[in-house]
């Protein structure tokens, strides 16, 4: 009885890299852009001189409070100044759900700023179960 001859053949995958490439770019096009939206979302203070806690990464901060040389409040996400019972709201609603703590709150305040508004936003934090927070400054 005569056989045929089986041939094996070896199949070679081939992987398209262009789909790869594509989404790579994307994404770091996409990191590119999200880290200039970060850097502008600053408002441009003159930040006190101290030395304090040196960090080598900036965490991002849920809510970051910037208290003007004029007293008023600002925080990154808005584009006006907030009164105080707004804040003290956000803060309340902010606590009960668990959207942030003390790790999560940075302040910004002006070098030039009265001791006061920065005294009643400390004072506001605390009311607020918050006995912690972090306070921005520059290196000298």
């Amino acid at each position: 009885m005569a056989f045929k001859k089986s041939y094996s053949r070896v199949i070679i995958p081939i992987v398209e890299m262009t789909p790869m490439i594509d989404i790579v770019f994307l994404l770091i096009i996409f990191f590119m852009v999200a880290a200039q939206f970060a850097q502008q979302a600053h408002v441009e203070l003159d930040l006190p001189l101290e030395i304090g806690e040196q960090q080598e990464r900036t965490s991002n901060s849920t809510l970051v409070i910037n208290i003007l040389k004029n007293g008023n409040i600002l925080l990154d996400k808005n584009v006006g100044a907030i009164s105080l019972e707004t804040l003290d709201k956000m803060l309340s609603d902010g606590m009960q759900t668990k959207q942030f703590d003390w790790e999560d709150i940075t302040i910004r305040a002006d070098e030039n700023a009265t001791s006061k508004a920065l005294n009643v936003v400390i004072t506001m934090l605390n009311k607020n179960g918050l006995a912690a927070t972090k306070i921005a400054t520059e290196a000298p």
